[in-house]
């Protein structure tokens, strides 16, 4: 990974070629649907020295679903894919959610935002006051206790939204006027090096399980990048780092 922005320049950050914030989901999934779970957050290019290969690697922000029922690729801290040209075939199934409705929650918080965006950035509406006046809704429309839920995909699409008008990185908490909240902040920069990435993500590796450890069979070297999910969304606090398994093209996302 050659390249970083620092969330301390302030200036207007130019997209570069490596590197896509804030992808598509048809850009990243070969099923955009479950972009609902897996919010985009960026994807960069990596060069796998060892076998000479360039692979499109994704980052995602799972946020505010309980992990009800673990299973095999889909467990609070592991998430596993299988990487085809470029996109992602999650090899896990949305069973591990519980049988939350989080697709129709997820619309129509989609539409909401669409809708009154314009009204929520005017007003520099934080996370908070969105879910306080939207818990009324959500609980007419949801199964589940859908406020942090609400809360991270609120805050992802008005962090989205404004990179996408102006081409600037900022976080929540600067675009509502709130004091700062950096709390458990590892990293000062919205991407993070492959070095930075390997040291976070053995921390991660150190907490699993020897039956999850050997389930996957990861190892730190595995790991080729990562991002603070805290810059994307209000109410994360750690980072995922993607792990690469090029003999088996499985892509495993670590927070």
């Amino acid at each position: 990974m050659k390249h970083e922005v620092d969330v301390q320049d302030k200036s207007t950050a130019q997209e570069q070629p490596s590197i896509h914030w804030y992808p598509d989901p048809d850009e990243v999934l070969d099923n955009p649907a479950l972009s609902c779970y897996f919010l985009p957050l960026v994807s960069f290019d990596h060069e796998h020295l060892q076998n000479g290969q360039m692979y499109r690697i994704h980052l995602f922000g799972i946020e505010g679903l309980p992990c009800v029922a673990p299973d095999r690729y889909g467990e609070p801290h592991v998430w596993g894919f299988a990487y085809n040209d470029g996109k992602y075939r999650w090899l896990g199934d949305t069973a591990v959610f519980g049988g939350m409705n989080v697709p129709e929650v997820y619309a129509w918080l989609l539409q909401d935002f669409d809708r009154n965006c314009e009204y929520y950035m005017h007003e520099q509406m934080s996370a908070d006051d969105y879910v306080t006046g939207a818990q009324t809704a959500l609980a007419s429309i949801a199964n589940f206790d859908a406020r942090a839920y609400a809360h991270s995909v609120y805050s992802y699409m008005y962090t989205r939204i404004h990179y996408q008008r102006t081409g600037q990185f900022r976080h929540m908490d600067e675009l509502t006027g709130q004091r700062p909240a950096s709390m458990g902040l590892r990293s000062a920069r919205w991407l993070l090096d492959h070095l930075e990435a390997q040291q976070l993500g053995s921390s991660v590796l150190a907490g699993l399980t020897t039956v999850e450890r050997n389930r996957y069979e990861l190892e730190a070297s595995m790991i080729v990048g990562g991002a603070e999910r805290f810059h994307f969304m209000d109410s994360s606090q750690g980072a995922v780092v993607a792990a690469l398994d090029t003999e088996r093209q499985h892509v495993y996302l670590l927070q």
